[in-house]
């Protein structure tokens, strides 16, 4: 069994806080119990104290002592009565060696324990209970300085980190396949979502990196659709899954989109390649040292190459991507960061501002590409009728769009194509194995009408 890296993230934090002394305290979350009931909601352990524990059960706290880099786990003691309905929990020792810390106690003993540390200060996060740390180490707390250190660790992934989020790729990778082979006209959008949710609990992910997207045809216009409740009818629509699984707490993110029927009609199909090719571009630009901001105006750019081909746009390319009109029909960004969250934390450091321009300002990244971040990749087109009223009502923007042509594709609804890259020394590291050519995917659809 692998050895969880909690001391490792711990002094990557503490590298990062730039101090020499005190400790770092964090602590876990609680199970939380449905109003008037005793039925328990399901249970996600806090993402920072995670990264810096690797336990995913409630009730635990962790700590650092930064000067002498000791690492001690607090268990949540669990009493003889509650052992009858949960289970005996492993030994002290057991979670300490399990999860790469150098003491382990029970919650109870937190005061105590730190007070033998003596430290002067004690780095905590502000939406933190700290009532463990009792009175004698109140006045010790800092609640301010840990977070942004914390995050930035996070964003640098090592090579145990790396390693789960592949499996959980490989997992979600190989659920959407299943998918693609067994979709079929008639079925619902309940269908599809339930079953990538089985498939992927099969494989011993823990649950849903995020609430599935199963979209078909003009649902696929609405970015976070979850209503998954419609009935594949019409072989020409198209179906867009979103939807990744955890391992190890790690998430992974994959979108797929693919025709209902055996084959894309030719208007998904001229939408679908011009996705493909923006995903496929950006994807083989990304590389260290470059902008994130740079591959969502290079997909850009693509897709107003795309477009123009179709007739959807005219006039001339500089002028369109001058005036943001293919943030009408990709509002979202090229992709984010992702990690234990699936959109992770230090998209933005601090002092970086969001660009209020279409399709920018939703831009959950702005900063450069550096060896260990892990991205999304995911362009999407997409003919949301609010936008498109709001693009026609801007003359500016109105000139540069046939909407006699963007009615002939509105029932498109949207296509995304969404892959996990790992940004390496020389380039990137694509985590998401999954078929997306056109030829490929009509070769598996093929299969589930076989059937």
């Amino acid at each position: 069994m692998q050895v969880y890296p909690a001391k490792q993230h711990f002094a990557k934090t503490a590298k990062n806080l730039n101090v020499a002394s005190g400790v770092i305290f964090v602590r876990g979350g609680e199970t939380i119990i449905h109003p008037d009931s005793d039925t328990e909601y399901e249970f996600h352990q806090d993402s920072n104290f995670y990264y810096l524990s690797g336990v995913c059960e409630p009730g635990f706290a962790a700590a650092y002592d930064i000067a002498s880099d000791t690492a001690i786990l607090f268990v949540n003691h669990v009493s003889a009565d509650e052992a009858v309905w949960i289970g005996v929990p492993p030994s002290l020792d057991a979670y300490r060696v399990a999860h790469g810390f150098d003491q382990a106690h029970y919650t109870f003993d937190v005061e105590k324990v730190l007070s033998t540390l003596k430290p002067s200060t004690i780095y905590t996060l502000e939406y933190m209970n700290t009532e463990q740390l009792g009175t004698s180490l109140a006045s010790a707390i800092n609640h301010r300085a840990l977070l942004d250190p914390l995050h930035e660790a996070r964003v640098f992934k090592d090579e145990f980190e790396i390693d789960v989020m592949r499996r959980a790729n490989r997992i979600s990778s190989d659920a959407h396949v299943t998918l693609m082979k067994e979709t079929r006209l008639g079925m619902n959008e309940a269908e599809v979502r339930g079953r990538f949710v089985g498939l992927v609990l099969s494989k011993n992910s823990m649950y849903e990196a995020y609430g599935s997207i199963a979209a078909r045809g003009r649902n696929a216009a609405v970015l976070h659709y979850t209503k998954n409740n419609q009935l594949l009818d019409n072989a020409d629509e198209m179906i867009l899954v979103d939807a990744g699984a955890t391992f190890e707490n790690y998430a992974s993110d994959i979108t797929r989109t693919w025709p209902v029927g055996p084959t894309f009609s030719p208007l998904c199909r001229d939408i679908y390649e011009i996705v493909l090719d923006m995903q496929k571009q950006v994807i083989q630009a990304c590389g260290p040292n470059k902008q994130w901001e740079d591959m969502h105006n290079l997909a850009n750019r693509v897709a107003a190459q795309g477009l123009l081909k179709l007739g959807i746009l005219h006039g001339p390319i500089e002028a369109i991507l001058d005036n943001f009109v293919v943030g009408y029909f990709m509002p979202h960004g090229i992709g984010h960061l992702i990690g234990i969250d699936t959109h992770d934390v230090g998209g933005y450091p601090t002092g970086t501002e969001r660009v209020n321009k279409p399709g920018l300002r939703y831009l959950r990244a702005r900063r450069e590409m550096l060896p260990n971040m892990v991205f999304t990749v995911e362009p999407g087109l997409y003919f949301v009728d609010d936008m498109l009223n709001d693009a026609k009502s801007l003359p500016e923007v109105a000139q540069y769009i046939d909407f006699d042509k963007v009615a002939e594709y509105r029932c498109v609804g949207g296509v995304r194509i969404e892959d996990n890259i790992v940004i390496t020394e020389s380039g990137y590291d694509n985590l998401t194995a999954c078929p997306k050519e056109v030829d490929e995917l009509e070769s598996i659809r093929a299969v589930a009408y076989k059937q």
